[in-house]
């Protein structure tokens, strides 16, 4: 395993006052304003400083605490999530993962009341240090074994080579043991009790499907199901095994959900060579359709 450049998913920078958006929407909306006329060599430079700063941003995160929340309390309805008192996320449905908050590492005050009561059902300060974390919601806000609780979670950004990927599993499933999970012949996790995340293990990114089992020294009990996943090439990510085990009525069954974590750079700036419908490399050519001859300037 490689530690590659990478790029967090979807950051979304707190700063003063509300910022208010759904857990998991990535696109922005609203009226576009106009922008003040400037000359091409300040137009120039602005789009550099832009670049550096995103580039930056998207690659250093030593000073910064990102955290996003996960709800994955099944019995618990749509949430709102407050930091200090401000509204950060509205709404959010079981089994949502936000994108990354952007905050100084700090103390702050969590806050997760139910969409539209006034009881929070979560109101604790919370410490946050520099760096990848998730603060995951599991447990039952009803339930007396596995009891409602905000869970804060170390996220990795070191992301694979290409053809691969770095996945850890989280079990938040309420009535279940503690589990293996399997992926063919290879093993996921093993033995992840309740409220827990395994180690990060390499995979290949194509990997489809894996295997819940109850724990067993040989990881080979009977599986409880096979699940569906789907794999981000070149990243590290987090799935989470939510629901419930044995369902009652209108109660969630077992699925995974998958949350990248971090995933490895492209190369920007490379020029793209102009190609042709057959996939030849198209040559510049001048207006009577001669191949236009690169020149060099003399001194």
């Amino acid at each position: 395993m490689t530690r590659q450049s990478t790029t967090r998913r979807g950051a979304l920078t707190l700063t003063g006052g509300a910022l208010v958006a759904l857990a998991g929407c990535g696109g922005s909306g609203g009226t576009e304003e106009e922008t003040p006329t400037a000359t091409e060599a300040e137009t120039e430079m602005e789009s550099t400083e832009m670049e550096s700063t995103e580039t930056e941003a998207a690659t250093d995160s030593d000073s910064e605490a990102l955290l996003r929340v996960a709800h994955l309390s099944p019995d618990a309805p749509n949430v709102d999530v407050a930091v200090d008192g401000d509204t950060v996320l509205e709404d959010v449905p079981f089994g949502t993962v936000s994108d990354y908050l952007t905050l100084s590492p700090d103390e702050y005050q969590i806050t997760v009341t139910p969409t539209g009561g006034d009881e929070a059902v979560f109101d604790e300060p919370v410490t946050l240090q520099s760096g990848l974390q998730t603060a995951a919601a599991i447990g039952e806000v009803a339930g007396e074994a596995q009891p409602f609780s905000l869970t804060l979670l170390t996220d990795d950004d070191t992301a694979p080579d290409s053809g691969s990927a770095n996945v850890r599993v989280g079990h938040t499933v309420p009535d279940a043991p503690a589990v293996d999970v399997t992926a063919g012949e290879a093993v996921v996790a093993d033995d992840v009790a309740f409220g827990e995340v395994s180690e990060y293990a390499t995979v290949p990114a194509d990997t489809a499907a894996v295997e819940l089992r109850p724990e067993s020294d040989e990881n080979d009990a009977d599986p409880v199901g096979t699940f569906e996943l789907e794999l981000t090439d070149a990243a590290a990510q987090t799935v989470f095994a939510i629901g419930y085990l044995e369902p009652g009525d209108d109660q969630p069954g077992v699925e995974f959900v998958a949350a990248v974590d971090a995933e490895m750079a492209t190369d920007e700036g490379m020029t793209e060579e102009p190609t042709t419908e057959d996939g030849m490399t198209e040559e510049p050519t001048t207006e009577d359709g001669m191949t236009e001859e690169p020149t060099t300037e003399t001194a």
